[in-house]
């Protein structure tokens, strides 16, 4: 008796455990294109970021955003010199 129900039990699983991995399966794959679809729309923002911002205009650097301020280096007096 025990072996018929184990028998029973393996020919219900099997079939519930394949369709859950072919569930799997197609939640892999739907997410893999999402992530794909994702990933050409971030591109695709990049770019044109990058086309609407003129790139021979260096204001963005915070090198030059800095206010230039004249350099005073302490020269020695003629009459020290001696």
């Amino acid at each position: 008796m025990g072996w018929i129900a184990a028998c029973v039990l393996v020919a219900f699983m099997l079939p519930v455990l394949g369709m859950l991995y072919l569930d799997i399966l197609e939640a892999k794959h739907e997410v893999k294109m999402q992530t794909e679809k994702l990933e050409r729309l971030r591109r695709e923002i990049e770019r044109e970021k990058r086309e609407k911002k003129p790139s021979d205009t260096i204001s963005d650097s915070p090198v030059f955003d800095r206010v230039r301020r004249p350099i005073s280096l302490p020269l020695p007096r003629p009459d020290k010199l001696e």
